[in-house]
């Protein structure tokens, strides 16, 4: 069965197009134009991707990208804006997008883009059922999206987070690079679009760090990555380093002591 893609586009020749190319490529393909018909329709169909015009005829595209991530976190969405300033890039994956695509566009990269978003999505539902993984008294629930740690309540993530989460708690106070993140969670390369990992690491902590302008979970490793201790970042091991490799990640087997080395 082929994918259903929603539109949101307010411009009618443009969702034309789109939905034309999207169309010829396979999808199923639902456009609208205002932005208060969404949840009544996704409360009839079901959608796998959600592609969001960065300028709304009312409010704001990101507060509206929020909104829908809210209400619909198991959607993904592709943010497809005028707007090509890194901040904005920024402010769209802060705002919860899979990705951010500036216009004008090659029809060939949005369908790339949708193909992994896609992929990586199916890839996560395939994979998390039933999966449990623990790193000290925090665990996360791949079959839930869900993080837990003591006397805090179950906290929702989206597929994106849940990868990164998982990466970093898989390989607990081990240092994750940057280039292990994406490969992990985009399975694309993402050069030219260095604060995408940044970005998400805020959300993260956003979400489980008690304090996130005092992260005790994740911790950072300048100019190394991240690394995830489960004892608080009081807990200072020696840590792993591991490192990206073609395909793959590696753990380059030499423990190093960054106990110096702070936030």
């Amino acid at each position: 069965m082929s994918a259903h893609l929603l539109l949101l586009e307010p411009d009618p020749l443009a969702a034309k197009l789109l939905a034309f190319l999207l169309g010829d490529a396979g999808y199923q393909t639902t456009a609208l134009a205002d932005p208060r018909l969404v949840d009544p329709f996704l409360a009839q169909d079901a959608v796998d991707l959600i592609l969001l015009d960065g300028m709304p005829p009312r409010g704001d595209g990101f507060a509206l990208c929020t909104a829908l991530r809210r209400a619909h976190p198991d959607i993904p969405v592709i943010f497809l804006s005028a707007r090509c300033a890194v901040a904005d890039r920024v402010a769209g994956l802060q705002a919860g997008a899979d990705d951010y695509l500036a216009k004008p566009f090659e029809p060939a990269e949005l369908l790339a883009r949708i193909q992994a978003v896609l992929r990586r999505y199916r890839r996560a539902e395939r994979n998390r059922f039933g999966t449990l993984i623990r790193a000290g008294d925090a665990a996360l629930d791949l079959g839930q999206l869900r993080f837990t740690a003591p006397g805090r309540p179950a906290i929702p993530l989206t597929a994106t987070e849940m990868k990164l989460l998982e990466c970093l708690m898989r390989n607990a106070n081990a240092v994750v690079s940057r280039e292990t993140l994406v490969e992990r969670a985009w399975g694309y390369d993402c050069d030219g679009d260095s604060n995408r990992v940044a970005v998400y690491i805020r959300r993260l902590r956003a979400k489980i760090e008690a304090d996130p302008a005092k992260p005790a979970l994740i911790d950072t490793v300048r100019g190394m990555g991240y690394t995830f201790r489960p004892g608080g970042a009081a807990a200072l091991p020696a840590l792993r380093i591991l490192n990206a490799g073609p395909g793959d990640a590696r753990d380059n087997g030499r423990a190093r002591d960054w106990s110096a080395i702070g936030d």
